[in-house]
């Protein structure tokens, strides 16, 4: 982070509209169809499309969660909730274009799991001091089911019975897309996935899988304190399958070198996070744990989750060179 001494404002609407979203968010949750990130604000290609090569982001990263740690299911026994997320987003400045990537996999105790493999394309149009960014992303969205680790419970059920010990995936196109409103210091945006609705037919055990559409509504920003400290709130709204799921929290950022923070989930979790930058703002690492809130008897109390994000060398081939573009998300030299 670098800072400066001028308190930068926002502007009412900003905070108007998020308070909205959380007024009307409803107590009712659902299982999450797509895995979701409590660090979510530091992967916003994940989040939004439209964030892929903003203001020159070049970057390559890695993300982990292991959700409910030692969860132990009554009928699939102990196992691992855990997502993988590989994501990198490149700047095409002549064209006022972003690329992203993203590769995901999602498992379960139960032998049932997703991948998604997606490219994402990002056009950004200045305004001003501001930026509008629209972006789609689109590949191959995947569901598997594993009949190595699956236990069955009813020994007569045919189905169980032809597809133990088996592997069967099936992969369908997917769709989604994302606008984003920004400047160096706060944004808004939304973005809308699984478009195309993918329909998986496989006849497991757990029957047909198929992918509701996700909307979200999310913003972020930071607040000057001091030559020293900033704060950075933010916020999201996610919608699917009828249910809304809000989160807020802040991070309080010092000079270059580390943040803290902490966030929470409406009827599931209160989290704490951490991170810090290394090799002159290179190497990004943070750290966030999940304590459940809601049903903790039925599972496992914590989660953890970790990111390790790389800054690729700058393909921008216009501005000063060697003065940072600052934003809410990220550090880019």
């Amino acid at each position: 982070m670098r800072f400066n001494k001028q308190l930068l404002l926002l502007p009412s609407w900003f905070y108007v509209c998020l308070g909205i979203l959380l007024l009307f968010c409803g107590p009712s949750l659902l299982a999450q169809q797509d895995p979701g990130l409590s660090m979510f604000q530091m992967n916003a290609i994940y989040q939004n499309p439209a964030n892929s090569g903003l203001r020159g982001a070049s970057f390559a990263q890695l993300h982990y969660r292991n959700q409910w740690t030692q969860y132990e299911a009554t009928v699939e026994g102990p196992g691992n909730l855990g997502t993988q997320i590989l994501s990198a987003s490149l700047p095409i400045s002549k064209l006022n274009l972003g690329v992203g990537l993203l590769v995901m996999s999602d498992k379960t105790p139960s032998g049932v799991g997703q991948q998604s493999m997606k490219i994402q394309l990002a056009y950004h149009y200045a305004i001003g001091e501001a930026m509008l960014s629209a972006g789609l992303r689109g590949g191959l969205q995947g569901k598997s089911f594993d009949g190595r680790v699956y236990r069955i419970r009813d020994e007569n059920d045919p189905i169980a019975s032809q597809l133990s010990g088996k592997v069967i995936s099936q992969n369908q196109f997917d769709l989604g897309f994302g606008l984003l409103y920004s400047k160096d210091n706060w944004q808004i945006g939304l973005s809308a996935d699984h478009l195309t609705s993918p329909k998986f037919t496989m006849d497991t055990p757990q029957g047909n899988m198929p992918m509701n559409m996700v909307a979200a509504i999310h913003g972020s920003a930071e607040l000057i304190l001091s030559e020293s400290l900033a704060a950075m709130p933010f916020a999201q709204v996610r919608y699917y399958s009828g249910k809304i799921l809000p989160e807020l929290g802040t991070r309080f950022g010092y000079k270059d070198l580390f943040w803290l923070g902490g966030s929470f989930r409406l009827n599931d979790a209160a989290i704490g996070m951490a991170g810090v930058s290394l090799l002159q703002q290179k190497l990004d690492i943070g750290y966030s744990i999940d304590v459940s809130l809601v049903q903790a008897a039925v599972k496992a109390p914590l989660t953890h989750e970790i990111f390790v994000r790389f800054q690729l060398p700058s393909f921008q081939s216009s501005g000063i060179k060697g003065l940072p573009v600052r934003t809410p998300r990220f550090k880019i030299l």
